[in-house]
C-alpha cells in the first residue's frame, strides 16, 4: 500500500451525497455518512488516482490542501469543492501538509526530504528548505506561528522559523522513524512519537524534554492536543487510544482497542475525539463516558488524515481510498446520536 504510485492524475470531480443524518445503528452506535466527497476520477483508466496522506485547512476554512503519492500538492476551494490548482515541487510521496496559523504559508514535505514553503496564491514555493536525507513524515506549526517542526525517519526533530524557514535548532528524538508531531495550543510544548512507542514532549523555550511517555508498546502514528491543552491523545499500531494529562504526564484514560490501527486523531471540541483507522472508519469518542458516540462511514480505505474546523464544526478526512470527505458535526445532532 505504501509503494509510490507515479503518473499524472488528469481530473478530479466533486460528488454530493446525502446530508448528514443517522443511517443505521451498529452495536448501539449511530452511524453517519459524509455530506460531501471530493473524489479523484481519472480520464485515462490506465492512470491511478493518488492516495491522500494528509489534508490541511486554512484558518478561514476556505482553502483545502491535499497531498499524496503522486508527488503533487492539490489546492481546493473547500466550500465549493472546485480544484484551484496543482503544485509541483516534490519528487516523491508527499506525506504532510500544514497551513501556518495566519494562513499565509502552506508547508509540504515528504519522502524526498524536501520541505516546500508556499504562498497559497503562488505556483511555486517561495522557499525550499535543505533536504533531510531520511525524509519527512510529519510537519507542525506552533499555534503562534513562530516555529515549524519537521520529523521523519531519522533521530531528530528539526525546528525552523515559521515565517522565513531559517533553521532554529534540532531536538533529539526518542527513536528513529517518527510518524507524529503535535504542538500544544499555547505553543509552549512539542510532542513527537514513532516506531518505539515512546512519546517525547519538549519545552520549546529551553529545548529540553519534560516527559517521556512510555505506555505504548508499538509504533505511535497519531498525536493530538485538546483545545485547552490539558489532554494529549495518542494512538497507533496497538489500536488502543491513550489520553494523557499534559501537566503531569500521567495516563488518565485508555479507550478500548479497535479492529484497526489508529492512523489519525483530532479533538472535535473539548469532549469529543475523532480517530481515523485502518479499518476505514472514523470513530468519534465521548470522553466523558469513554464510549464511542458516532461512527462516520463511507471511506473504503485507511483514514490517514483528519482536520477539525471548529468555527464550522466540520470534520474533514482523507484516505487511501483517494477521497476527501466532509462531516458536519452540529452539537445538537451529536448529542442526539450519542444518547441513543
Amino acid at each position: 500500500m505504501r509503494e509510490s504510485r507515479c503518473g499524472a492524475v488528469c481530473w478530479l470531480t466533486l460528488f454530493l451525497v446525502a446530508a448528514v443524518t443517522p443511517l443505521c445503528r451498529a452495536e448501539s452506535i449511530a452511524e453517519l455518512g459524509a455530506s460531501r466527497v471530493i473524489a479523484p476520477a481519472n480520464q485515462d483508466p490506465a492512470e491511478k488516482a493518488p492516495v491522500v496522506s494528509s489534508v490541511a485547512l486554512n484558518p478561514t476554512g476556505e482553502l483545502l490542501a491535499t497531498v499524496g503519492d503522486d508527488h503533487l500538492v492539490w489546492l481546493w476551494d473547500a466550500r465549493g469543492g472546485q480544484l484551484i490548482r496543482r503544485l509541483a515541487a516534490h519528487s516523491d510521496w508527499v506525506e504532510s501538509a500544514v497551513f501556518s496559523p495566519d494562513g499565509r504559508i502552506l508547508a509540504t514535505a515528504g519522502r524526498d526530504g524536501r520541505i516546500a514553503l508556499w504562498a497559497p496564491e503562488a505556483e511555486r514555493p517561495f522557499r525550499t528548505l535543505p533536504e533531510q536525507p531520511d525524509g519527512v513524515s510529519a510537519l507542525a506549526f506552533t499555534p503562534d506561528g513562530r516555529l515549524l517542526a519537521a520529523a521523519g525517519f531519522g533521530e531528530a526533530v528539526r525546528l525552523y522559523d515559521g515565517r522565513t524557514g531559517e533553521p532554529q535548532g534540532v531536538l533529539e528524538a526518542p527513536c528513529r522513524d517518527l510518524r507524529a508531531l503535535a504542538c500544544s495550543p499555547d505553543s509552549a510544548r512539542l510532542a513527537a512519537a514513532g516506531r518505539n512507542g515512546c512519546i517525547r514532549i519538549w519545552d520549546l523555550s529551553t529545548g529540553r524534554p519534560v516527559h517521556d511517555l512510555r505506555q505504548h508498546r508499538r509504533r505511535v502514528r497519531a498525536l493530538a492536543y485538546s483545545a485547552d491543552g490539558a489532554r494529549l491523545a495518542s494512538g497507533g499500531d496497538e489500536r488502543s487510544i491513550l489520553v494523557w494529562d499534559t501537566a503531569t504526564g500521567s495516563l488518565v484514560d485508555t479507550l478500548s482497542p479497535r479492529p484497526g490501527a489508529v492512523l489519525s486523531l483530532v479533538f472535535c471540541g473539548s469532549k469529543q475525539l475523532a480517530a481515523g483507522s485502518s479499518d476505514n472508519l472514523i470513530r468519534v469518542w465521548d470522553l466523558d463516558t469513554r464510549s464511542e458516540a458516532l461512527r462516520l462511514v463511507g471511506h473504503t480505505g485507511s483514514v490517514t488524515a483528519l482536520v477539525w474546523d471548529a468555527q464550522a464544526r466540520l470534520l474533514v478526512s482523507g484516505s487511501f481510498d483517494t477521497t476527501v470527505r466532509f462531516w458536519p458535526l452540529e452539537e445538537s445532532k451529536f448529542k442526539t446520536a450519542s444518547r441513543r
